[in-house]
């Protein structure tokens, strides 16, 4: 793993040999991985890896002419070659009139105790003896179980010819499971992310996937509809990252966005939610693992996109920033929709008649300027009467928006880190559970 002084160096070096290029100016990154995976299929482990990546890429440009090359070979000879491509090609590339000038020196929030060194330095025997304890769960109530646990000490550097430097280093780790009835009718899922190892329960986690493969045996068929629905954190966060991506502000201004206003202008003030949603980014989260910076080098702030149900700030990229005359926010990371203060119990509890949702599948974009999305529920969806679960159902097809998820949304769970974002349970109502689906 390249140290601070080491990426500085070495991207230096790569500026300097770009620069000699008479006109060019140029950016190089240096990104590096340094982890480990282990695999466990029908209660056992069935793989163990070592992951080591590295990769170099600069971008060479010639007024509005530029061009990108990469390698994972860092010997002189390589780094001569890669330089040499850039430039090659950018000599050759048709003008960008959206091309900008490399960064200069920015300044960056400071983001504390992003690397864990525990997590860091995680062995093979370490992430068996987490594989195994989710394997235990399985076999004491004869369900299979498979997952999968990685972790990985990062690094992203970033410099230019004009005076920049970026860097970030940062540690990540994930595990999740599946658990599966003998008959093949029962499924159940659990997962989390964090930057900390300590953060991850291997058995609780276990023991959520294997209580809702029990629990979703044998399911019935309920009749598609539209339903109130208490959606699982993982559910949340796979449809609300995908309102997160349409935060821009040039699909809005152009008219090409559910954030644009019709007759022209956007959606900014509007209120748009109840007063109980706010989704915000913060880069110094560090149990989401985001550098402080985008790909571009541009500085992320703490900003609130959706603030108490209104509309707040749309994301500017350097081109369209400058276009507008408005602040560039970069491309923000580190999602979070706060939550509230029910337990999922209760949430449960207020629901008269429809469906909890564990995990969302294969998700699609239906109609972009609405955001409409289809997928497939999985790994356990119930029928609730009266508060209470009475019984497993058939897994369903969905065609919902997440605008209307979080428009119809009445009560909210505390947060937990999962699928990249931090991340609540919530109860919807009118909820389109367009077909039935055959899938486990």
């Amino acid at each position: 793993m390249q140290t601070a002084a080491q990426a500085q160096r070495l991207l230096d070096r790569v500026l300097m040999l770009a620069k000699s290029a008479k006109g060019a100016v140029a950016t190089a990154s240096l990104r590096g991985t340094d982890g480990g995976n282990t695999r466990f299929a029908v209660n056992e482990i069935t793989s163990s890896g070592d992951v080591e990546r590295l990769s170099l890429s600069v971008t060479v440009q010639f007024g509005l002419r530029s061009a990108t090359a990469s390698t994972n070979q860092l010997d002189d000879r390589s780094i001569d070659d890669v330089v040499a491509r850039a430039t090659r090609m950018a000599r050759l590339a048709p003008e960008n009139v959206e091309e900008l000038p490399p960064l200069a020196r920015q300044r960056y929030a400071a983001v504390k105790a992003a690397r864990d060194s525990k997590t860091a330095e995680l062995t093979p025997a370490e992430r068996a003896k987490a594989a195994a304890a989710v394997i235990q769960a399985g076999d004491a109530t004869k369900v299979q179980i498979a997952g999968f646990y990685e972790h990985a000490a990062e690094t992203f550097a970033l410099a230019s010819t004009e005076g920049l430097w970026a860097h970030h280093a940062w540690t990540s780790c994930a595990l999740s499971c599946t658990a599966r009835t003998p008959d093949g009718t029962g499924s159940g899922w659990a997962g989390a992310s964090s930057n900390r190892a300590g953060d991850l329960d291997a058995a609780a986690m276990a023991k959520a996937a294997v209580d809702k493969a029990v629990a979703s045996a044998r399911p019935r068929k309920l009749a598609p509809g539209r339903y109130t629905v208490v959606l699982e954190p993982a559910a949340v966060a796979s449809m609300t990252l995908v309102l997160a991506a349409q935060l821009g502000a040039r699909r809005a201004e152009e008219g090409r966005s559910f954030f644009a206003k019709p007759g022209g202008g956007t959606r900014i003030g509007d209120k748009l939610f109840p007063e109980t949603i706010t989704l915000r980014s913060d880069p110094t989260d560090t149990a989401l693992t985001t550098p402080p910076f985008d790909g571009d080098g541009v500085p992320l702030a703490p900003t609130r996109w959706i603030d108490k149900g209104s509309l707040r700030a749309l994301s500017y990229g350097r081109y369209w920033a400058k276009k507008q005359g408005k602040p560039v926010t970069g491309t923000p990371a580190g999602w979070i929709l706060e939550g509230g203060t029910a337990t999922r119990d209760e949430l449960i509890k207020g629901v008269k008649r429809g469906v909890l949702v564990t995990h969302l599948f294969y998700i699609r974009m239906l109609d972009p300027q609405g955001i409409l999305l289809t997928g497939l529920t999985r790994d356990g969806t119930f029928l609730i009467e009266n508060g209470a679960i009475v019984a497993p159902v058939m897994n369903f097809r969905f065609n919902e928006s997440p605008v209307h998820m979080l428009a119809r949304c009445d009560g909210l769970t505390a947060t937990t880190v999962v699928e990249g974002m931090r991340a609540p349970a919530l109860r919807t109502h009118d909820f389109n559970l367009a077909s039935l689906s055959e899938a486990v």
